[in-house]
């Protein structure tokens, strides 16, 4: 018998993602269609349901499972009912079932899977099971992204927010080794209260898999450029990374994604909207196991908007060349830190006693520097005999649409190249 078609893997391309978004399941203001639906629509390849302890499978609740359809989404607030209104217009009176309890309106939550079949397709778009394990030490919260997991993880205890962040990561790397899918967890918003320090980062351990964090996060309420008295997160990014390649460890990858809650209210710096940050993953298939095994290889780059049609991170070159628009300049930045670097981090002076959150030690400014800068859509880094690494950071001077904050510019970030020294 003679096939009619193919099934040779194309060669790689760039796909489009978000790993961490919010529905009716935890605490967004939309059913998961229509946040579903916004990404589908808006040109995205794969997508990640990451609410707070809970799969769009069931809740759990000591320990057990418990199915729909006992699972009713009761309606609050304003943006709820326009949800809702919306809900019903795009999905149809018969898809969408409501009851009446105690006064109060409330909407039965469908699974994934009795929603999936609306809007996955063959090498188009793809839904990666996901959780946001949420747990805090003391007033400290510590919320961990589980991609591609295949059950809910109940958050794990410990006795310090770096025991509390090990603790779930390793209930992450157990179930990949139980189900023997590819699975990754990021840490999220470190600077969220400020609950999560550099060293707590410092102290993790990744396993056999890379160590992944939010470099940006789009949600209003998180502090991703710091303050006073606490970097940022580009910042936290390059100490640690410095200190774990100088250890001979493997590098912390960087992710960008929305943390979207408002679907049905718009507005920056008040709401988390959807579309502010995302990766690009380089890969052959469209699948679960391929996107996340190529983030597993830091086969992929971060964007706010900045595409780039070309990437290279292999041997001792990191090169890229961006799809320009017409009428925007771009600057690239080569970041990284040398060899003989201090990385020993010192405590801050000053520190107001009534400040709130937690504060990093003080750590050299010679880290994570602007190694060359290039103006213009194509850049070269060939690695130094003294550079620890290289990353690239692309600015343009586009204003976000509706970014973060009001006065950014769409950007993109590259993964690191760590040098090979013999």
């Amino acid at each position: 018998m003679e096939l009619r078609n193919s099934y040779i893997a194309e060669q790689p391309r760039w796909r489009k993602g978000n790993t961490h978004t919010h529905t009716w399941w935890s605490d967004g203001d939309s059913p998961p269609e229509i946040v579903s639906a916004w990404y589908r629509e808006h040109d995205y390849d794969f997508l990640v349901l990451s609410d707070h302890n809970i799969m769009q499978k069931g809740n759990l609740q000591r320990g057990t499972i418990v199915q729909w359809p006992t699972f009713w989404y009761t309606l609050e607030r304003e943006e709820h009912h326009l949800a809702l209104k919306s809900y019903r217009k795009h999905f149809g009176e018969e898809w969408v079932e409501t009851r009446e309890k105690d006064g109060k309106t409330e909407v039965r939550l469908r699974t994934l899977d009795e929603f999936r079949h609306l809007f996955e397709a063959s090498n188009e778009f793809i839904f990666l099971m996901g959780e946001e394990i949420t747990a805090r030490y003391e007033a400290h919260p510590v919320h961990i992204n589980g991609v591609n997991l295949q059950d809910v993880i109940a958050p794990r205890e410990g006795n310090s927010v770096a025991e509390v962040m090990q603790n779930n990561l390793n209930a992450v790397f157990d179930q990949e080794v139980s189900t023997g899918r590819e699975i990754i967890a990021h840490i999220n918003h470190p600077n969220f209260r400020y609950a999560i320090t550099v060293e707590d980062m410092l102290a993790l351990r990744f396993g056999e898999g890379q160590g992944f964090f939010e470099l940006y996060n789009g949600h209003h309420g998180v502090e991703n450029y710091g303050d006073q008295w606490r970097a940022g997160l580009e910042r936290m990014w390059d100490i640690v990374l410095a200190t774990r390649i100088s250890q001979g460890k493997a590098p912390l990858y960087g992710i960008a994604n929305d943390d979207a809650h408002s679907f049905a209210a718009w507005k920056i710096e008040q709401h988390s909207n959807p579309g502010r940050g995302w990766v690009m993953v380089r890969s052959t298939r469209l699948t679960p196991d391929y996107i996340v095994g190529a983030m597993k290889r830091g086969d992929f780059y971060n964007s706010t908007g900045v595409t780039l049609s070309e990437l290279t991170r292999e041997g001792k070159t990191l090169a890229l060349t961006i799809e320009a628009e017409e009428g925007v300049d771009y600057t690239v930045e080569f970041i990284g830190t040398r060899k003989g670097v201090d990385l020993k981090g010192k405590s801050m002076r000053n520190i107001p006693k009534d400040i709130q959150g937690r504060v990093s030690l003080e750590y050299s400014d010679k880290i994570g520097v602007a190694l060359a800068t290039v103006k213009g859509t194509k850049a070269k880094y060939e690695l130094k005999n003294n550079d620890l690494y290289v990353r690239a950071r692309i600015t343009s001077t586009k204003p976000h649409p509706h970014g973060y904050k009001a006065k950014d510019m769409e950007m993109a970030w590259t993964q690191p190249l760590v040098a090979q020294h013999k």
